[in-house]
């Protein structure tokens, strides 16, 4: 029975996090010491890790690097002369009384059951005791291992390596005894990757009535450590933990990761100073460097709002206004903030600085809105707001918008007008009039017929037209219907000869040796055709490759070599034969073909009864590809393959004796090359 309440709220977390894995494999992570290398492990399946709690860990360990430089032949070491596995049980006694880790971890390998219990009706541990109990016992004892180190080297999850050097660089692989399904995994590391626990950042207190609010940097440091502890103290000298157990962050999630930690602490009285701080613990048991101690005092709460009850309009950009609170409570308080927005449910924005709690009365000298809504908060001390309902201020306003400066554009070859031009910076802005001559002794026409929201527009001319200019202004119109002096004129020239806009690569892909590609075509009306180039990254000359109707937008290119770089080109060209740039036209492609090859080209089994063996024989195809090794998986036909037989590469035969009468038996090749291009595997079935 396991009572040990403290992990009730992490067990549901890591229930659902492990609940579902399809491929367990062995997760690795190190710490290195100033003299020795920590390792820690688990395997992110509860079903296989109460396997392995019973098949045992093996941990290898292959130097890479010397003095800085990569060793041509890296020397690999068997650290674990047996598979590392849980301590006996009696071995566990004394320890599990000075460690509740180790009672634990004891009780998930150990106990003939495991349950939650010790909490009352109603909390999350009622919801944790409805899961499967190897889950229980899974998730409780990955915590546990996290919160203490030496109880996992105990259960034969930790290893500490002391035999090396500072000077070399090691990659450890740990995997689970006799179990390929399990994945093993690698951690590269060295003495000179030691570096000191950092305390955390961004240590800060939020004070409030009769409690605080503690917050730090959790997204920096959720990689070095796996739960903080708070000390707390009333006089600055003496500090305790401020909870049992260390604290861990249950809302952290891959969709939505937390960036800050809180913790919630209630103060005894709101006139005492605290006195707080803050370290780390990782999964070694490590503890981190101290933060400096923050000091904080409860404040009273805002209790009472302030009421707008006057304003005096002095001008359109000008009014002054006048709200009354109780003088009583103005100790309690901070100050005051002005609210202003153009609509009544707002968004507000703060237009002043925190007045004097004593003040009743402020002049806003601001640009005014046609209507404005003005709101007053109450600012306590511990910076919580309480604000006031709204009050209407509308100032009479005949005064136009700015004249617009800034208008450009541009005419593409298809008669597309583009116009842009600086946005006016009153609030009370409707739009702007859109106007147009064709010209210069024309009249301006409005081609909008109204406000036009935006400060970039699209327009079209046509270029069959004998002007070959053609001239806008820009006008600026306020909410009062207020319409601004046009804006200097504009002159457009219609162009003569422009290239078709260019198409453009929307996607391609690389996949059993061919190169697939997709463009999206230009957009130019009077292209008559497309060529599609390539060339070796690094040359200067493009090949063509294909000559394109505007009716195709996709083609796959089978004429590549593997692990080549290419790049690719589209051009369009017009009825005028004037070609697009290559400016976006151009893509990069390396193609890379992972489809596994044929090495083997002969493979036999021949049966002896009579000396009891079967003789395999094999040759490998004249291949660039050089063979480093065979790896031979057997099974009796129907059943799972398991690892035979790890072969050099310049081996041709083999003889099995592990055999029974009447069996058929099923063997599996699969060569190793030098150059890492995966082999195809190749099956043998002999009947003996």
């Amino acid at each position: 029975m396991l009572k040990n309440r403290f992990l009730l709220f992490l067990v549901l977390f890591v229930t659902l996090s492990y609940s579902q894995v399809k491929n367990p494999v062995v997760l690795i992570n190190a710490r290195a010491q100033q003299d020795k290398i920590l390792l820690r492990w688990a395997v992110n399946s509860p079903i296989e890790w109460q396997k392995a709690n019973k098949k045992g860990f093996i941990v290898t360990r292959t130097t890479v690097l010397r003095d800085g430089n990569v060793l041509s032949k890296p020397e690999k070491m068997l650290l674990t002369l047996k598979p590392l596995l849980p301590e006996p049980l009696d071995s566990w006694l004394d320890f599990v009384q000075r460690d509740n880790n180790a009672a634990v971890i004891a009780q998930s390998i150990y106990g003939e059951s495991f349950e939650v219990a010790g909490s009352k009706e109603g909390e999350l541990s009622k919801i944790v005791n409805m899961a499967d109990e190897l889950d229980q016992r899974y998730t409780f004892a990955l915590y546990a291992a996290d919160m203490s180190f030496d109880s996992a080297v105990k259960a034969g999850w930790g290893f500490v390596d002391s035999n090396v050097k500072k000077n070399e660089v090691y990659a450890y692989q740990v995997s689970v005894f006799e179990t390929p399904k399990v994945k093993e995994s690698s951690y590269v590391i060295g003495l000179k990757d030691y570096t000191a626990l950092p305390a955390p950042t961004d240590f800060i207190a939020i004070p409030d009535d009769k409690k605080v609010m503690l917050s730090w940097d959790y997204e920096t440091f959720k990689r070095i450590y796996t739960s903080f502890m708070i000390e707390k103290s009333s006089d600055g000298i003496n500090y305790e933990p401020i909870s049992n157990t260390a604290l861990v962050n249950l809302n952290d999630k891959d969709d939505y990761p937390s960036k800050n930690m809180y913790y919630l602490d209630t103060l005894s009285m709101n006139d005492n100073t605290y006195h707080y701080r803050l370290y780390g613990i990782n999964s070694f048991g490590e503890k981190g460097e101290m933060t400096k101690p923050i000091t904080v005092k409860g404040v009273s709460a805002v209790v009472t709002s302030a009421r707008l009850i006057n304003y005096n309009i002095i001008n359109s950009n000008e009014v002054n206004l006048e709200w009354d609170y109780p003088v009583a409570s103005e100790s309690f308080i901070q100050g005051y903030e002005i609210n202003l927005a153009d609509s009544d449910k707002g968004p507000y924005r703060v237009v002043s600085k925190i007045i004097s709690p004593s003040e009743r009365k402020l002049t806003y000298k601001e640009n005014l809105y046609p209507s404005n809504y003005f709101t007053v908060s109450v600012v306590g001390k511990n910076n919580q707001r309480l604000t006031s309902q709204s009050m209407l201020v509308q100032p009479v306003d005949s005064i136009p918008p700015a004249k617009p400066i800034g208008l450009e554009g541009v005419i593409d070859s298809l008669g597309t007008v583009k116009l842009k031009w600086k946005a006016n910076a009153e609030k009370d802005l409707r739009g702007y009039r859109i106007l147009r001559a064709n010209t210069a002794n024309e009249e301006f026409v409005d081609i909008y017929h109204k406000s036009y929201i935006e400060n970039q527009y699209v327009d079209s001319v046509s270029l069959k037209m004998t002007n070959r200019k053609v001239y806008y202004r820009i006008a600026a119109e306020d909410m009062r219907y207020n319409i601004s002096e046009p804006s200097d004129i504009l002159v457009l020239e219609k162009p003569d000869k422009i290239p078709p806009a260019a198409p453009i690569f929307k996607d391609y892909d690389n996949k059993d040796g061919k190169v697939y590609l997709k463009w999206i075509r230009s957009y130019s009306e009077d292209v008559v055709g497309y060529s599609l180039r390539r060339r070796e990254k690094g040359q200067e000359k493009w090949l063509e490759i294909k000559q394109i109707n505007d009716t195709i937008q996709e083609f796959t290119d089978d004429r590549v070599e593997n692990k080549k770089t290419y790049q690719y080109a589209i051009l369009a060209k017009d009825k005028s034969n004037l070609w697009s740039t290559l400016d976006h036209s151009v893509i990069t492609v390396q193609v890379l073909d992972f489809t596994p090859i044929k090495i083997i080209s002969f493979l036999e089994g021949t049966p002896d009864r009579e000396n009891k063996k079967i003789t395999l024989n094999w040759d490998y195809n004249k291949s660039k590809d050089k063979v480093t090794g065979l790896s031979i998986y057997k099974n009796v036909k129907g059943s799972q393959p398991t690892l035979w037989r790890e072969l050099k590469g310049d081996l041709f035969t083999l003889e099995d004796k592990n055999l029974k009468i009447n069996m058929e038996y099923e063997y599996h090749l699969i060569p190793s090359l030098l150059s890492g291009i995966p082999a195809k595997e190749e099956v043998l079935t002999v009947v003996y």
